[in-house]
């Protein structure tokens, strides 16, 4: 309990007090020498005179007076500081149950806090390793006439640009498809297969990071002949060679042949951001047998960097120029007149940049529900503590004192559950590395370090503050002196009750948006799971090898065929779901189309028996024979899409299609299949024979008669039996790349379930506990009731009236913030409006039933009131 305390005296008053003493001393004197016989002028004076330099010595008593009033204040601070600590924890040991369910309260809502904003800050505001980021975008190509607002460009598409751009500094471009353009390595131990991006010159000038060792690529590197080099990321240099400085400019073995490293590049650079790049490598050691080189066959990913105060418009100006002056000048190039233009980071980003916020919104109403929840235990804490307070105010700690106690009290409580809450962030971003980190572009760099500390202090301060002022304003607002006269009744009286039932309701509001969100998220992935996918996953096994050349899969092919219990096998360079194959402009035999209208496609290669191995359905003519080989005319296969756009009502086996002068037969439509993702919309695919358009870096697919992983040992035996120094990239089944494929929609449903379950529950004790208090507040009022005739059920109307009256203001609240809040959902949800009224009503009654049920706990405890008893304690 504090003390007396002397009031702090201002810098007047040690001034007036200086002044004072400096009076009496010179008035001593004068008196003495007055009585000696001189005059009062004479007295004076002498009295001055002797006392030296009356200036200096009011100036040094002044500072020094101030100077111990300082010191004073600063150890009464200190001390007091030290007394509201002390005092604070002994008034959260005195109530165990209430500390306990407060510090789990926080550290649920902080921990959250802290995980999600560890995943926004590396994934959203880490800054790029790149040098002046703000200038280099990404760029795509983009034709109005069939609606392709963002496609890959080729690679005479590209060169053009870069030779006719005066706006940019440099410019690059770099191709990477899933592993399937990795390189093997070689000689170094164990062979294993590294993912390599292709890149042109200019693509890390573009970017402008500086290798840690060595070079990178200079334009040299990509002329055939010299393009055997290759920059190694620094997560491969130091793994793989031992962190070895003088690597640069010696030999490693890549795909059976000797590359130079070039160079090495720093921790934290990757490009592309969402993938684990190994090295990079120059485009040109590919060559055409590997990609398409047509102007017609869009497969880089280009970006540029900007001269300095050039804007994105301008840059975007002039591209689009460049790009409708090829479009009239190449035939086999139609109707990409436009290109559109982005920063590095939106490209980056990607779609996560919007699940990421809706979580951090979530995360942040969890936080209110639990400031809210809080601060109205305090509230109803501090009502017990009535008597208490008033006897601290009759003993003297002012208003401000006492404030200031339950406030040291709030924030104790806070940081205390901020350590916890630390402790619970590092377990949580550690389970969402392990669950959704891989669909997160630069995870590497989600950790707990010094900043999201800070920002973890920061919001248990906050939260401290935002439920420790609601007691404290009622505390300095309360008649003290009347609590004390009460006894112990307490000082909030009605009023406190009132503001408690506000912050249920505004508890409440919170939980409803927060539900609504979690709701309509959860629907969504449920129709999103429910898509065909196009393929049967079930009994599907995949395995990723690269070879250069088409009769080794042929080899491969048949081993994996003739192990037992496969039913059939196949390859595909680009599987479903994991990226789209070359886009290929295509016209129809005997239809005439304008310049830049022929239609575009996906042109996947596959081989005999792909179809069957992946369960695609057959729906008319058939399928690739073992007689369709190299030396054969070549023949396609269509996807239901295409049949449809191209012939409307007509069969499409027989019909042809064109490609330049060239025109090849369609022998079959298969089904539709989901190739960039189960949200995007089915788009039409051409198939060829493998043999006919050979492509490095296809999948191995085979149909099982069981469990697929059962017969992944048996599969990777008959891939090394044709050559056992082949790496194995991966063995997975079908069923993992569906499960793959919808992995982020399923974390952010999953954590915004869980924090709208945390939300409910939070809401639904937020109405338990008032009511509970409110109920134990009238317990003579009840009992009166009772003794004078009081049914039953007009005292559960009594209790469960209020309460349901409390959820019902909350949810007409919580549904208008909802039908607002959700609109930033809509690029997250699938097959589902944010404004669905169904999930808006379904939410409504689970709250409603929710909080009848919490109403109705209370409600039979105040049937339990023994009159008698009640009207014996009154």
């Amino acid at each position: 309990m504090p003390g007396f305390r002397l009031p702090w005296k201002t810098r007047s008053q040690v001034t007036s007090e200086v002044e004072e003493e400096l009076r009496y001393h010179l008035d001593e004197v004068a008196a003495r020498l007055r009585a000696g016989g001189m005059s009062e002028a004479e007295a004076r004076a002498e009295a001055e005179r002797r006392f030296g330099d009356l200036e200096v010595t009011r100036t040094y008593c002044r500072d020094q007076l101030l100077r111990r009033e300082k010191e004073r204040r600063r150890m009464t601070v200190l001390d007091e500081l030290r007394q509201d600590l002390h005092y604070a924890i002994r008034a959260l040991r005195r109530s165990p149950g209430f500390t306990l369910t407060a510090l789990l309260t926080l550290a649920l809502g902080i921990g959250a806090n802290t995980a999600i904003f560890s995943v926004v800050r590396a994934v959203l505001l880490e800054p790029l390793p790149f040098r002046d980021a703000g200038r280099v975008v990404r760029v795509w190509q983009v034709n109005p006439s069939t609606g392709m607002d963002r496609g890959a460009v080729s690679e005479p598409n590209f060169k053009d640009w870069r030779a006719a751009s005066q706006l940019t500094e440099a410019m690059g471009g770099f191709f990477y498809a899933d592993r399937a353009t990795g390189m093997d390595l070689t000689g170094q131990g164990e062979p294993v297969h590294l993912n390599a991006a292709l890149v042109t010159d200019g693509f890390f000038e573009t970017l402008g990071t500086p290798p840690l060792l060595g070079r990178a690529l200079v334009p040299e590197d990509n002329v055939p002949g010299k393009d055997r080099v290759a920059v190694l990321s620094y997560s491969l240099w130091a793994g793989r060679f031992g962190a070895d400085r003088s690597l640069p400019g010696r030999s490693i073995t890549l795909n059976g042949q000797p590359f130079v490293v070039a160079g090495v590049m720093p921790a934290g650079f990757t490009y592309p951001a969402d993938r684990s790049i190994d090295l990079w490598i120059p485009l040109s050691f590919f060559g055409p047998d590997a990609i398409g080189r047509e102007r017609s066959k869009g497969f880089l990913e280009v970006f540029a960097r900007m001269k300095p105060d050039v804007t994105r418009e301008r840059l975007h100006g002039e591209l689009a120029g460049v790009a409708a002056r090829l479009a009239r000048e190449y035939p086999e190039n139609p109707g990409w007149t436009d290109v559109y233009v982005a920063p590095i980071r939106d490209s980056i980003l990607g779609e996560v940049r919007t699940p990421l916020l809706v979580l951090m919104v979530a995360v942040g109403m969890v936080l209110l529900i639990t400031c809210v929840n809080i601060a109205s235990l305090l509230l109803a804490r501090a009502t017990g503590r009535g008597r208490e307070l008033a006897v601290r105010a009759a003993l003297g700690a002012g208003r401000g004192r006492i404030a200031r106690q339950l406030l040291t009290e709030s924030l104790t409580l806070a940081l205390a559950g901020g350590v916890l809450g630390v402790l619970g962030g590092v377990l949580a971003v550690r389970g969402l590395a392990v669950s959704g980190g891989a669909e997160l572009p630069r995870a590497d760099a989600i950790r707990v370090d010094g900043l999201v500390l800070a920002f973890t202090l920061g919001i248990s301060v906050l939260s401290g503050l935002l439920f420790g002022v609601v007691p404290v304003v009622r505390a300095s607002s309360g008649d003290l002196h009347g609590a004390l006269r009460a006894g112990a009744r307490g000082a909030v009286g009605n009023p406190g009750q009132k503001l408690r039932s506000a912050l249920v309701v505004a508890e409440v509001a919170l939980a409803v948006m927060l539900v609504i969100g979690a709701g309509l998220a959860t629907k969504s992935f449920g129709r999103l799971v429910a898509v065909n996918p196009g393929f049967r996953p079930e009994n599907g096994l995949v395995a990723r090898i690269h070879v250069e050349k088409a009769s080794e899969y042929q080899a491969v092919l048949e081993r994996v065929r003739a192990v037992p219990g496969v039913l059939a096998a196949g390859v595909i360079r680009d599987l479903p779901l994991r990226g789209n194959g070359e886009l290929v402009r295509h016209g129809i035999q005997g239809r005439s189309m304008p310049p830049g209208q022929a239609p575009a496609a996906q042109l996947h290669q596959v081989s005999t028996d792909y179809f069957k191995a992946m369960g695609i359905p057959l729906e008319a003519g058939r399928s690739f024979e073992s007689t369709d080989r190299d030396n054969t005319p070549p023949v396609l296969v269509v996807s239901h899409e295409l049949a449809r756009r191209s012939w409307p009502g007509e069969r499409a086996v027989g019909k042809f299609l064109t490609f330049g002068t060239t025109a090849v037969q369609v022998v079959g439509v298969v089904g539709d299949v989901r190739q960039r993702g189960l949200a995007e919309p089915v788009e039409p695919v051409i198939y060829i024979h493998v043999l006919q358009n050979f492509r490095s870096g296809m999948s191995i697919v085979a149909r099982t008669a069981g469990d697929p992983l059962d017969y992944a040992n048996a599969v990777r035996r008959a891939i090394w039996s044709v050559d056992r120094n082949r790496p194995i990239i991966e063995v997975t089944t079908l069923g993992a790349i569906v499960g793959r494929a919808v992995s982020r929609p399923r974390l952010i449903a999953w954590l915004l379930a869980l924090f709208g379950a945390i939300g409910l529950s939070l809401g639904a004790l937020g109405i338990y506990g008032v009511l509970a208090y409110a109920v134990d507040q009238r317990r003579q009022e009840i009992g009166v009731r009772v003794a004078l005739g009081a049914s039953p059920g007009a005292v559960l109307s009594l209790v469960v009236g209020r309460g349901m009256l409390l959820a019902g203001a909350g949810v007409v609240v919580g549904v208008g913030g909802a039908w607002a809040l959700t609109r930033s959902m809509q690029t997250v949800l699938y097959g589902i409006r944010p404004s669905d009224p169904a999930t808006f009503v379904e939410v409504v009654l689970v709250l409603l039933l929710t909080s009848l049920l919490a109403s109705w706990l209370p409600a039979r405890r105040a049937l339990r009131i023994d009159p008698v008893t009640a009207l014996r304690a009154e």
